[in-house]
């Protein structure tokens, strides 16, 4: 008998390293697993969010699924990955405003913006005010907190 003609045999039995390292039994692609790639990439998110180079593709490498298996689980939680990055970034974002005196552009190097205006414009957008406005509504309750401070989590949606 060939040794090659043995092999296929035993691929089946051998975990995929996500599933060796987590000790999670495969499912094949199911909504439950879909629900789990999601619940895995927003806690990915969460915590990278400042990433500069966090795309599509990085995060799928992370968690060891295909790039349309990932935009599968974000689709069918009514999302999309940039959604969610960009929603993570936002709040972060506001958090450091309000909460310490960091400037504008430096608030906007720490969630993953490499130019403060393009950050300022994405805010806009987001939450309808420029950040030096938001800054104001804030009142000044400012804690003079460092940048790379422990991150609030956010709720998964």
């Amino acid at each position: 008998m060939r040794l090659a003609a043995a092999i296929p045999l035993y691929v089946h039995m051998v975990p995929t390293s996500r599933e060796f390292a987590e000790g999670r039994p495969k499912d094949k692609g199911g909504p439950r697993r879909r629900r789990a790639v999601f619940e895995d990439a927003l806690e990915v998110i969460q915590r990278t969010y400042d990433d500069q180079g966090l795309t599509v593709d990085s995060l799928s490498k992370r968690l060891f699924v295909s790039r349309r298996q990932l935009q599968r689980a974000f689709t069918e939680a009514g999302t999309s990955v940039q959604e969610s990055l960009h929603a993570v970034r936002m709040e972060r974002a506001a958090e450091l405003l309000h909460d310490t005196s960091m400037p504008v552009a430096e608030i906007a190097r720490s969630v993953g913006y490499r130019h403060s205006a393009q950050f300022a414009k994405a805010f806009r957008r987001y939450h309808g005010v420029p950040p030096s406005q938001w800054r104001r509504r804030a009142g000044g309750k400012h804690r003079y907190a460092k940048a790379g401070s422990a991150a609030t989590r956010l709720s998964a949606a």
